[in-house]
């Protein structure tokens, strides 16, 4: 699902010390690990540098784990996950997945109830930077603290400096624990929130890209337009489009191939979620590779992203809307892609428990684009 890695040619910035810190926040406060944990570490083939992987492994023994790793190539989608790895994986008391097979696992029935946890960090300078290092537990309070507001609202609506304008009902439910993501899977920082149904949405929506999703390989690879496009929502289905006419077929024809190729309705937009975490960054772009970008930054509050095709989330595409200001119940909770929680003098005070609030809530910039 995404380009391999020459790890001979890519820079190292970040310091061994840094990365040993992003490895034991991952391992100390989101994987749980202590001594006698019985650890499954799976990393993929190209995809994670060997000597991380090595930096992991050896700071899980310091904390007294036994570890045992598996590598294994890259799957192209529920139905290539390898049965044995399946089988290693029940056994554990806590699988750490440096492999993208981690965000197809909700659709593989398995045995085990073992803790699981997805890491995208995997080179060097993602596990030493200061996303990575910022405590794991701030992550976790920042969902906190947005979920009863979230689970609380009748509506949202969705804008942008594009044209976006979309709102829809909401029916509210309990608020999902602050520890685990939308898809059941813990993941290394917990970035975005809750996925939230479009499928009675109505308005427009701004697009410029549509990224490959996490669940299969496909032929259509995704699409990056020549120009924005504006489509019209009607019910959470694409009825018309506005824009330079070369875009609006680009469009159309990739919703058209990649709908038809996995037998799906590539016009419906089914849900979509925002990125919470003001310190997710990187420096992909959509040209580099989509779907490498996309993973990488759909966690910053810069960040929504649409899920497309067919009408269960996630759905085969994802559409990234730049910079949103996103209002639950009339209350705006990020504004321009900024968090505004993040300006919030009492929850300031209450993630001060981990440092300085002005590092750990400080926003970066660097999406891509």
């Amino acid at each position: 699902m995404i380009k391999e890695i020459d790890f001979r040619t890519t820079p190292r910035l970040c310091s061994e010390a840094q990365v040993r810190e992003g490895a034991r926040n991952l391992l100390v406060n989101c994987c749980e690990v202590k001594r006698g944990t019985e650890l499954m570490i799976v990393n993929e083939n190209g995809l994670v540098d060997p000597p991380v992987a090595a930096i992991i492994q050896d700071e899980a023994r310091k904390l007294g784990a036994r570890v045992h790793v598996l590598w294994a190539d890259a799957i192209s989608g529920p139905d290539d996950v390898p049965r044995t790895l399946l089988a290693a994986v029940s056994q554990a008391d806590v699988t750490l997945l440096n492999h993208l097979m981690a965000a197809v696992l909700r659709l593989v029935p398995f045995e085990g109830r073992g803790q699981k946890v997805m890491n995208p960090l995997t080179t060097w300078d993602q596990l030493g930077s200061e996303y990575a290092r910022i405590p794991f537990q701030v992550s976790a309070e920042i969902l906190k603290a947005l979920a009863p507001q979230l689970a609380a609202a009748g509506d949202y609506q969705v804008t942008c400096p594009l044209g976006t304008d979309l709102r829809a009902p909401l029916h509210p439910k309990p608020a999902a624990p602050a520890a685990v993501d939308s898809f059941t899977l813990r993941t290394f920082p917990l970035s975005v929130t809750a996925v939230y149904s479009c499928l009675e949405a109505s308005g427009r929506l701004a697009i410029r890209w549509v990224t490959p999703s996490t669940i299969r390989v496909m032929k259509a690879r995704g699409v990056i337009l020549p120009g924005p496009v504006l489509a019209t929502l009607e019910n959470g289905r694409m009825v018309d489009f506005e824009g330079e006419p070369a875009a609006v077929d680009a469009l159309r024809r990739y919703l058209d191939t990649a709908g038809a190729e996995i037998h799906k309705d590539g016009y419906i937009v089914n849900s979509w979620h925002m990125g919470t975490h003001p310190g997710c960054f990187t420096h992909l772009r959509p040209q580099d590779d989509m779907f490498g970008w996309i993973l990488h930054a759909h966690g910053n509050p810069r960040l929504a992203h649409f899920h497309v095709i067919g009408q269960a989330p996630p759905g085969e595409g994802s559409m990234p809307l730049l910079d949103p200001t996103v209002r639950f119940g009339g209350r705006t909770l990020w504004e321009h892609g900024r968090l505004l929680l993040a300006d919030d003098p009492a929850f300031r005070a209450r993630i001060a428990a981990w440092g300085d609030p002005d590092r750990l809530l400080q926003a970066d910039p660097n999406v891509g684009v």
